[in-house]
This record gives C-alpha cells, sequence and structure tokens, in this order.
C-alpha cells in the first residue's frame, strides 16, 4: 500500500492522526459585582476564544493564561486552555489543566470526554479504557472516542466498527465520517473511503482524505490536482507534505525540498515532516543539515511512534557522512525492528565494504539484486564488490546486468570501458 501523510505519513510508520472533533466546554457565566481585574480577565478570555477559532492557538494559550492569571477564579477558563494545549500537541499541559477543572466539577461528562484526547496522546491505554467504560452509558460521543482511540494505537481494523456504529448513530457528523475514512485507508479500503467523503470544497480535512485515497487507486495526477486546489490556503500542513512526496517519487527534488521546508516552517514538531524532510536532504546529498533535522528525533523519547523508519534513514545520513560504525549500528536495529527492502541491503552492503567484511557485504548486495532486479545501481554495486573481492568473472557478469538497464550513456560509458578492461 502506498503511504502518504494522513497526518503522521511516512513509509514505516503510522500515519493516522484523530481529527479533533468540536467539544462544547463550559458555559462561563457573568458574575456581579465585577472588579476591574476581573473585567480585563473576561475580556482577555473573549480575544482568545476569537483567536483560538481563527486558528491563532499558540496566541490563544497566552491570552487564556492572562485571563486566569488575573482571575483565577475563572476555573470555567481552564478547559479551554486544555483545549488549545492539547491542539498544539502539549498533552501532559493540558491534562493538567483539564485535572485542575475536574477536582471541583468531576461530574462535567463533556470534559472528561474532552480529557480523553490527551490522555489518548500520552498513549495511556489504562486510563483510556477505564474513562470509556465509565462514559459509555453517559455521552453518546463514546463511540467516537473508542474509534479514536484505537486509530491512535494504530488499530484501524478496530477503530472502524465503533466508527460506523457512531455515524449510523449521527450521521451528520463530518468529524466521525472523516475519522471512518481515516481508518478505511489506513485499511487500503481506498473505495469505501472515497465514496464516505462529501462533495469537494466542503471540508479542506476531507479533500486531504480525497487525494490520499485517489493516490491509493493509482491516481497521482488526480490526487495532486485535489492537493493543489488546497495549497494555497496552507492550512493543511499534510498536503504539502503529499504534494512534496509525487514530486520526489517524479525526481523533482529541488520542489519537494521547498514544501517540505515550508511545511516545517508552520509545525517545526512534526515529525512525519522532519522525517520526508530528511529523507529529501538524503537524495541531495546534504547529510549534515538531514542528522540537523534528525537529531531532535534522536532524542530518548522524542519520537514518538516505530522507530525503525527513524533508525534506516539516521542510518543512511551517517553512512554519507562517513561515519559508517555509527551507520551499521542504525541499520541494524531497524533491521531489528522489522526493516527490510532493496534500499536497506544496498546501504548495508555499502557500509560492510567500508569496514572491509566484504563476506557479510556480499550476502546483503545479492539480496538486494534479487528482492530489485531491475534497479541498475544494485548490479553496479554488486559489480564494484566482486572487484574489491578479486572476482573478475562475476564483476563482469553483474556489470553486464547494469548495461542492460541504464539508459544514461554517460554513465554507462565508464562501466563499459571497466568491463573491457576486466575482460
Amino acid at each position: 500500500m502506498k503511504k502518504l501523510v494522513l497526518a503522521l505519513a511516512l513509509s514505516g510508520m503510522s500515519w493516522a492522526q484523530p481529527i479533533i472533533p468540536g467539544t462544547n466546554l463550559p458555559n462561563v457565566p457573568n458574575r456581579v459585582p465585577e472588579t476591574s481585574d476581573m473585567r480585563e480577565a473576561k475580556f482577555l478570555f473573549a480575544e482568545g476564544q476569537r483567536l483560538h477559532r481563527e486558528g491563532q492557538v499558540s496566541r490563544a494559550v497566552d491570552l487564556y493564561r492572562k485571563a486566569l492569571a488575573a482571575d483565577p477564579g475563572r476555573l470555567e477558563y481552564r478547559p479551554y486552555l486544555a483545549q488549545a494545549l492539547e491542539s498544539l500537541g502539549q498533552h501532559q499541559e493540558s491534562l493538567e489543566q483539564y485535572d485542575l477543572y475536574l477536582a471541583q466539577e468531576s461530574e462535567d461528562v463533556k470534559v472528561r470526554r474532552a480529557r480523553l484526547l490527551p490522555l489518548i496522546g500520552l498513549k495511556r491505554w489504562e486510563e483510556v479504557d477505564a474513562e470509556l467504560a465509565a462514559l459509555e452509558s453517559q455521552d453518546p460521543d463514546y463511540l467516537l472516542y473508542k474509534g479514536l482511540s484505537w486509530l491512535e494505537r494504530n488499530e484501524p481494523a478496530k477503530a472502524e466498527g465503533p466508527l460506523r456504529a457512531a455515524l449510523a448513530q449521527q450521521g451528520e457528523r463530518l468529524d466521525i465520517r472523516l475519522n471512518l475514512v481515516t481508518a478505511l485507508l489506513l485499511q487500503n479500503k481506498s473505495q469505501d473511503g472515497l465514496d464516505l467523503l462529501p462533495a469537494a470544497g466542503i471540508s479542506g480535512r476531507a479533500d486531504l482524505l480525497r487525494g490520499v485515497a485517489l493516490y491509493q487507486l493509482n491516481q497521482p495526477a488526480e490526487a495532486e490536482k485535489v492537493w493543489r486546489v488546497l495549497l494555497p490556503s496552507q492550512e493543511l500542513v499534510e498536503v504539502m507534505l503529499n504534494l512534496a512526496t509525487t514530486l520526489a517519487e517524479r525526481n523533482e527534488t529541488s520542489q519537494a525540498l521547498r514544501l517540505a521546508a515550508q511545511a516545517l516552517d508552520q509545525q517545526p514538531n512534526h515529525q512525519a515532516g522532519r522525517l520526508l524532510y530528511a529523507r529529501l536532504l538524503n537524495r541531495s546529498a546534504r547529510y549534515e543539515e538531514a542528522l540537523v533535522v534528525l537529531r531532535p528525533l534522536l532524542e530518548p523519547d522524542a519520537f514518538e511512534g516505530s522507530r525503525v523508519y527513524l533508525d534506516e534513514l539516521t542510518g543512511w545520513t551517517l553512512l554519507g557522512l562517513g561515519r559508517n560504525q555509527e551507520a551499521l549500528d542504525y541499520l541494524n536495529q531497524a533491521v531489528k525492528l522489522g526493516a527490510a527492502g532493496p534500499s536497506l541491503e544496498n546501504n548495508l552492503a555499502l557500509v560492510l565494504t567500508r569496514l572491509s567484511r566484504l563476506d557479510e557485504a556480499l550476502l546483503h548486495q545479492l539480496k538486494a539484486v534479487q528482492l530489485a532486479p531491475q534497479q541498475a545501481s544494485a548490479w553496479y554495486l554488486l559489480g564494484r564488490l566482486y572487484e574489491r573481492r578479486a572476482q573478475p568473472k562475476q564483476a563482469v557478469q553483474a556489470y553486464e546486468k547494469y548495461l542492460a538497464l541504464e539508459t544514461d550513456e554517460t554513465a554507462a560509458k565508464p562501466v563499459r570501458n571497466r568491463v573491457k578492461t576486466l575482460r
């Protein structure tokens, strides 16, 4: 299955991101008489709400905090601050604000439901399951949140059932529909997902998913058209990352790099975006820059999801920098985590060759050509390795395979000359 950014996409990674439903938080009553501090707090809070609705979430957080500092007794402000923090991915801080509110309003079902999102973000699954069980008979959105929890656990098949049930109950809810589409696309049920989407232009998220579905159905040109319509608004970082992916597949690496950089300018901590940008930098042989992009993800507990792709990409980057033993360590770790494929085998063969471990290198290069017999570069590397092992007959055979596949005569010419010399 071709994998794109649904919200966290890259090969080897989970790419399901729950679409956060709108949450009706507590009403904020008027209080009389009011002091000047209370009036200032009300003004700051109202301005924070406006910015929050407009998507200026960081500024909204700042104003919510100032409102609480001016009037600490306004308990009702805290869930709004918590919701804004959660949308920024600050799960722990969000949870703390919800807990401060619920310590005094423990029966507020709406806020208890909203509190599930930071718990899901923190992967505190026992608490999530316990709270879901408690809310089952109290909250009509129970099924939606159950589906969201399974999406975040990378279990789209388990998410599909509760999301379908939620949609049957509340068919008008776009957020439920889009999360169900997410679950379907993660299972490669592309046509089913496409059929559930509303008409084009109704929702940016829906059109993002429409592009993913079309891409999975081997219609990349149609997917790109959908995403390019969304691009001028620049509201969805995932659109830029998906377009960067499709451009990279056409070897338009410079344009892909520019889009990935723009996406990271908007969301510097977007982990899938960092991985894609580092991969594109590697393709451009800009290994030092790629390592700078990857380094924050390598810190302990900094990376969410499976590390398999991160370790493989780091190994490739270190290989480009000539840090061969470190590269081998990361590549071997990627193998332990389940990484596979011709590119991985090529890189393992190359780094082992540099470390003069030629017998091991040969095993990996033979596997690379077995996995990708139409990849010219794999045969070329096999020929080079046979030369290092003083096996000229086998080197010639590998080079001839390369020459039969290589269409660039400029690249092929020195290999033809090498074959003549070896013969």
